[in-house]
Parts: C-alpha cells; sequence; structure tokens
C-alpha cells in the first residue's frame, strides 16, 4: 500500500505562521534588551559625555561634568576641546577642587598651544 501525504489542514496552518511570526518578534527584541550578567535586570547604556555636553550647553555646571568631558577628550586625542573644558574648569574652579590627573593633562595641552 502506498501512503500518501496528507495536505496540511489551514488551523496548522494558521498556528504555524502564528508560530513564525512570534518567534521572529522575540527575536528581533532580545537582540535590543542588555541585561546584567550577574543580577539579570535590564540596563540601558548611556552615552556619558553627550549628556554632559548637554547639562552644560545648558548652563549647568560642575568639577564633575568638567573634569570628565576633559578627560574623554584628552583620551580621544581631540586636544582642542578637551583645552575647551579644562579652561573653563581651571577658571570657575580651585586648583584643591580638581584632580592630580586633570592637572598633568591640562599643562601638557598648555605646553602644545603656548
Amino acid at each position: 500500500m502506498k501512503k500518501t501525504a496528507k495536505p496540511i489542514k489551514i488551523n496548522h496552518l494558521v498556528f504555524l505562521s502564528f508560530a513564525f511570526i512570534f518567534l521572529v518578534i522575540t527575536n528581533a527584541n532580545s537582540q535590543t534588551v542588555h541585561y546584567d550578567s550577574i543580577n539579570k535586570q535590564k540596563f540601558v547604556l548611556v552615552n556619558v559625555q553627550k549628556t554632559y555636553e548637554r547639562i552644560a550647553d545648558k548652563g549647568y555646571e560642575s568639577v564633575e561634568i568638567y573634569e570628565s568631558l576633559g578627560n574623554y577628550y584628552y583620551e580621544n586625542k581631540n586636544f582642542l576641546k578637551s583645552k575647551l573644558y579644562f579652561d573653563r574648569l581651571f577658571d570657575k574652579y580651585s586648583l584643591s577642587q580638581i584632580s592630580s590627573k586633570s592637572k598633568e593633562r591640562y599643562q601638557l595641552i598648555r605646553k602644545q598651544f603656548y
């Protein structure tokens, strides 16, 4: 006796199509969510430098903002922007509030430009 393939019923076809769509959607979403490997909690990556620049542009200022931006641009070899933020830092705050790392980097940048 020869066996013939049974035709797929419409109910099975609908179920398979919904299952495929569900798998595609969950796979696409799983690629954009980041989880902490220890606590298994969701987290979002934030670009701190862009955030600090927006805050500084709005007129808010602090030692931490200017130091962070100055050191960030120094490490990325953008010495003009680094000097800009270090100038603001050293003009507005006393030396006792500024880290030694920032002081050293500012002296090196000033030697380059003067």
